[in-house]
C-alpha cells in the first residue's frame, strides 16, 4: 500500500491484529507542509463484513467527536484500495501492556505514586467521554466498554492517551451489539458485562481498576486456564486488597482500589470523575507529587534497553522470565501460594541463604567424634575413612604421622566434594 489518499503518505507498518493494521504515515499538505499521523486500516479481507465495517466506521464517528488531552485524536476517515482507514494522531512510546510486561521482565515495580497518577490519567479521559454531549446538549451515553493496557498509549514525553473506542457504546451508533454478546477482552471485563447486563460508564470505572490493581501488584487480577474460566472469575469478582500483595501499599489507596472494585456497581463510584478525584486527593494528602515527567523517565528506564543488554543475564531471570510468560498465558498461577518470583529475590537466595564457605572453614574444627555410631561405638572422621571401629587398637608411634596424613587428606576431600556439590547447586556464585 503505497499511499491510502493522495493526502497521506505511508511509511512503515507500526502494528498488526487480527482485524486491522496501523501504520506511521504523513499528512501532506501544500508548501510541502507535513504532519506525522497514525493510520489504521481494516484489513482488506474484512471488508466483506458489514457488521465490522460498521463498528469500524463507528468507532471514526465517535472518536472524531471526542477532543481531549487523553484521548487519540481522529483526523480523518476515509476509503482507499477497496478498504477503509481512519487517521489519528500519532503517539511515539509505547502501550501500557507493552510497558507493564517489560518492567515485570526486569524485575521493575511501578512506582505506588506513578501507578496512580496513570489510573487517575485514564479516568479523566473516561471522565470526559462518559459526560460528552452533541451540539443540541444531550448526552452521547458513550461506554468505552475495552478499557486495557492495550489501549493505554504513552507518549516518550509522559503523556497518556486512551484509544481504540471501537467497541464503545453510544447512542449515535448505527451498529448495535446485539442482546447477550460479550465484547472487550474478558480479563478487563466487569462483572456485569459477563453476564449479559446492560452496561454503563461504571464498567468503565471496574475496567481501569482492574489495570491500577495489576500495575501495583504486578500480576493478572483475573487470569484463567480458558477463557471461559477468566469469565467466570470475573464473574465472581474476588479481589483481594493490593496491600496483600505490595507492602506499600497503604489501607488508603486500598479502600479507593476495592471501591473501584466492588462486584456490585452500586457499591462503586459512581463516575469516573469521581474515581479520578479520590487518586488525585491520595496523591496531594500523602504529599506524592507526580508529573507527565515522571512518566516519562519510567517509560525511559523501562524501555530504553536494547538487546545487547540481554548479554550476561543469569540462569535465574530466565526462569523467571519463562515463568511469567507461562502466567500470562494462564497455563500457571504464580500468586498461588507463593510469593512474585523476581530477578532480584532469586539472586539474593543463590548467594545468600545458606553461609556454604562459612560452614567449610569450620569444618576441621568440628568434634569428630559426634559424627555418627555403629554397634561397635562411636567412629572419629579419620577412622571411617580407614574402615576401622572406635575401639580398634591403637597404632605404634610410627604410623600416627600416617594417620594424621590421612585425616587431613580426609577433611580437604570432604570439604572440595561439598564445594563442588554446592556450585553444582548454584549456591556458590
Amino acid at each position: 500500500m503505497a499511499s491510502v489518499h493522495q493526502r497521506y503518505r505511508i511509511l512503515d507498518k507500526i502494528d498488526a491484529g487480527g482485524m486491522a493494521e496501523i501504520y506511521r504515515g504523513m499528512a501532506v499538505a501544500i508548501e510541502g507542509f507535513e504532519k506525522p499521523v497514525a493510520i489504521k486500516r481494516i484489513l482488506p479481507s474484512l471488508t466483506a463484513d458489514r457488521k465490522f465495517v460498521g463498528m469500524f466506521l463507528d468507532e471514526a464517528r465517535l472518536s472524531m467527536q471526542l477532543t481531549h488531552a487523553n484521548i487519540v485524536q481522529i483526523f480523518d476517515i476515509g476509503k482507499a484500495d477497496d478498504t477503509f482507514f481512519i487517521v489519528m494522531e500519532l503517539v511515539e512510546g509505547s502501550n501500557l501492556r507493552r510497558l507493564m510486561s517489560r518492567a515485570s521482565d526486569q524485575g521493575i515495580e511501578f512506582p505506588v505514586p506513578l501507578a496512580c497518577y496513570l489510573a487517575m490519567e485514564i479516568a479523566k479521559a473516561l471522565a470526559y467521554a462518559h459526560e460528552r454531549k452533541d451540539s443540541a446538549g444531550e448526552p452521547l451515553g458513550i461506554v468505552h466498554r475495552d478499557v486495557s493496557p492495550p489501549n493505554v498509549l504513552l507518549s516518550r514525553q509522559g503523556e497518556v492517551k486512551l484509544t481504540d473506542f471501537g467497541l464503545a457504546k453510544a447512542n449515535t451508533q448505527a451498529e448495535r451489539t446485539e442482546a447477550g454478546v460479550i465484547k472487550g477482552k474478558y480479563a478487563y471485563l466487569s462483572p456485569e458485562v459477563v453476564e449479559g447486563k446492560e452496561v454503563d460508564p461504571r464498567a468503565d470505572i471496574y475496567s481501569c481498576g482492574i489495570i491500577l490493581w495489576e500495575m501495583l501488584c504486578d500480576r493478572k487480577l483475573f487470569a484463567g486456564k480458558t477463557d471461559m474460566d477468566t469469565i467466570e472469575l470475573v464473574r465472581k469478582g474476588d479481589v483481594d486488597a493490593p496491600s496483600t500483595h505490595r507492602s506499600d501499599v497503604d489501607p488508603a489507596l486500598d479502600k479507593i482500589i476495592l471501591r473501584a472494585l466492588a462486584k456490585q456497581p452500586r457499591r462503586r463510584y459512581q463516575t469516573a470523575r469521581q474515581f479520578e478525584q479520590a487518586l488525585a486527593g491520595y496523591l496531594f494528602n500523602h504529599g506524592k507529587r507526580v508529573t507527565a515527567s515522571d512518566v516519562a523517565a519510567f517509560l525511559a528506564e523501562v524501555t530504553g534497553r536494547t538487546a545487547d543488554d540481554a548479554v550476561g543475564l543469569d540462569v535465574s531471570e530466565a526462569i523467571r522470565a519463562e515463568l511469567e510468560a507461562l502466567q500470562r498465558a494462564g497455563r500457571i498461577d504464580l500468586a498461588r501460594g507463593q510469593a512474585p518470583l523476581r530477578a532480584d529475590a532469586l539472586r539474593s537466595s543463590a548467594h545468600g541463604r545458606l553461609p556454604v564457605g562459612p560452614m567449610l572453614r569450620r569444618l576441621p574444627e568440628l568434634p569428630l567424634d559426634e559424627l555418627g555410631g555403629t554397634e561397635g561405638g562411636l567412629q572419629t572422621l579419620a577412622e571411617r575413612l580407614e574402615g576401622q571401629p572406635a575401639d580398634a587398637e591403637q597404632a605404634t608411634d610410627g604410623a600416627a604421622p600416617s594417620r594424621a596424613v590421612r585425616l587431613i587428606v580426609g577433611i580437604l576431600s570432604a570439604a572440595a566434594v561439598g564445594a563442588v556439590v554446592a556450585w553444582q547447586l548454584g549456591l556458590i556464585p
